[in-house]
C-alpha cells in the first residue's frame, strides 16, 4: 500500500529555496576580469572616436566617446556628434539644399562605417559573451534645425557577438 509522502511545509519551502539558489548560483557564469573589461571598453571608445573623425574631421566629434560594461548586456558607448557646422556669417554661405545634401551624405557614411566597425570589432572582444552585445548610442546635435527639421536626435547601433559573423547590425533612429 502506498502512503502519501508526509513532509512539513517548512521543509518543502527550504528544499524549494535550496534548488532555486543552486540553479541561480550555478547557472550564471562569472563576470570577466576587470582588466579585460577596461581594455575592451577603452578599445571600443577609441575606435568609435576614430570612426567619427574619419567621417567628420575637426568639428564633428563634440565629446569623446564614453563607454561602460553592463553585466548581462555587454558594452555600451555614448558619443555626441554634429554632422554639420552651425551657420556662421563669417563662413561660406550654403543653401538649405546644400546643407541637407552634406548631412545626408555624412549620415549615410556614419551608418556604413559604424556598422562595418562593429562587425569587425565585436567578434574580437574578450569581455563579452556570445549572447552579449555592443551598442553605440550616437547623439546627433542639430546645428541647423531650420534646414534639417527631420534630423533624428539619436542613432543607436547594436550588434550581438554571436551575430558578428553574419553582420546583422541593428540600427534605430530616434526623433
Amino acid at each position: 500500500m502506498l502512503r502519501p509522502f508526509n513532509c512539513s511545509p517548512p521543509a518543502v519551502k527550504v528544499a524549494f529555496v535550496f534548488f532555486v539558489v543552486c540553479s541561480v548560483a550555478f547557472g550564471q557564469s562569472s563576470p570577466p576580469p576587470l582588466e579585460t573589461i577596461k581594455k575592451d571598453v577603452s578599445s571600443v571608445q577609441n575606435a568609435v572616436d576614430q570612426t567619427i573623425n574619419t567621417i567628420i574631421p575637426g568639428f564633428g566629434l563634440l565629446q569623446d566617446a564614453k563607454g561602460a560594461y553592463l553585466d548581462g548586456y555587454g558594452i555600451v558607448v555614448n558619443v555626441e556628434v554634429a554632422l554639420e557646422r552651425p551657420r556662421n556669417p563669417f563662413s561660406g554661405i550654403q543653401t538649405p539644399a546644400e546643407i541637407q545634401k552634406a548631412v545626408n551624405a555624412r549620415r549615410k557614411e556614419l551608418t556604413e562605417k559604424m556598422s562595418a566597425f562593429l562587425k569587425q570589432k565585436v567578434a574580437t572582444l574578450d569581455s563579452i559573451g556570445p549572447a552579449e552585445s555592443v551598442a553605440v548610442i550616437t547623439n546627433l546635435l542639430n546645428t541647423n534645425p531650420a534646414d534639417l527639421p527631420d534630423l533624428p536626435t539619436q542613432i543607436v547601433f547594436s550588434l550581438k557577438k554571436q551575430d558578428a559573423q553574419s553582420g546583422r547590425v541593428n540600427i534605430r533612429e530616434y526623433k
